[in-house]
């Protein structure tokens, strides 16, 4: 990043503290996180990037979601922020969003970011400050692989994949107890995780249906074909589905809505039925 655009980050990032300091900071700053902006409210990607960083700076749980959130912003700028927060932030419930946007982030310097916040958060969870009695984790019992999303449907499939993935990522972190495996791993290396961990792997092959507005509204399926990991041995299919009354065809905030609600239930019925 240039110089300049440095010193205006920095100038933003000293106007917007003081506020931050006060009750509800970080309702505050999670407000100008939003976007697109309330109404009346400029869209400066640069209000965005201030605000994410002072949330990084709160050290507040609440900080998390509205961080997370910002990993979709439409800048590379804010995203690279976001991502930086984090880090700073430090807190393991960031994970899964941190790794689902990996999987899916086209700019590499953003996925720079992202996984560098992503290691430096495992290594403090792996080796914790001598002494230091923080907020318990839960130690993972299942080591979970999620394929590329197939895409029937007539949607752009990096959008699908975005929000499917990020349904699966946050219902895995709801339920507690999985750790999800990078993108192009290695049967070697994934073996060796489940092996030297004690987890058990299972892979996630995961297909969204064309969309069904046949009726009077939207339909949506997802299936999730489950396999074992690193073997990927067939093991069982859950598929989900929903309907939304009165949605009209192509109302793409309609389909989003429902392919996060069904990408979670079928992801949800995974943790059910697959022990």
């Amino acid at each position: 990043m240039a110089k300049g655009a440095i010193g205006v980050l920095m100038l933003g990032w000293l106007l917007i503290a003081a506020p931050s300091l006060a009750d509800g900071r970080v309702q505050f700053l999670a407000d100008r996180m939003k976007y697109p902006p309330a109404s009346g409210e400029p869209d400066d990607f640069r209000v965005r990037t201030n605000a994410a960083l002072a949330l990084g700076a709160t050290h507040e749980d609440g900080a998390i979601g509205p961080l997370c959130g910002g990993l979709t912003d439409p800048s590379d700028v804010v995203r690279q922020a976001v991502a930086v927060a984090l880090k700073r932030l430090a807190r393991a419930a960031s994970l899964p969003c941190l790794r689902g946007r990996s999987a899916v982030e086209v700019k590499p310097s953003v996925k720079q970011q992202i996984d560098r916040a992503i290691d430096a958060i495992e290594a403090a969870q792996e080796a914790p400050a001598e002494g230091s009695r923080g907020a318990a984790v839960a130690t993972p019992r299942f080591y979970v692989s999620v394929s590329r999303i197939v895409n029937h449907s007539s949607r752009d499939s990096s959008e699908v994949e975005r929000i499917v993935r990020e349904a699966i990522a946050s219902k895995l972190a709801e339920v507690g107890g999985y750790e999800i495996a990078p993108m192009r791993e290695t049967s070697e290396a994934a073996r060796a995780v489940v092996t030297k961990r004690r987890l058990k792997g299972y892979f996630l092959s995961v297909s969204v249906d064309p969309f069904d507005y046949s009726g009077d509204g939207l339909r949506v399926r997802v299936k999730i074909a489950v396999f074992s990991y690193p073997g990927k041995d067939l093991r069982g299919e859950v598929p989900a589905g929903a309907t939304l009354a009165g949605a009209r065809a192509g109302d793409s905030n309609s389909e989003d809505q429902l392919m996060g609600v069904v990408a979670a239930r079928a992801t949800e019925l995974f943790a059910q039925n697959f022990q």
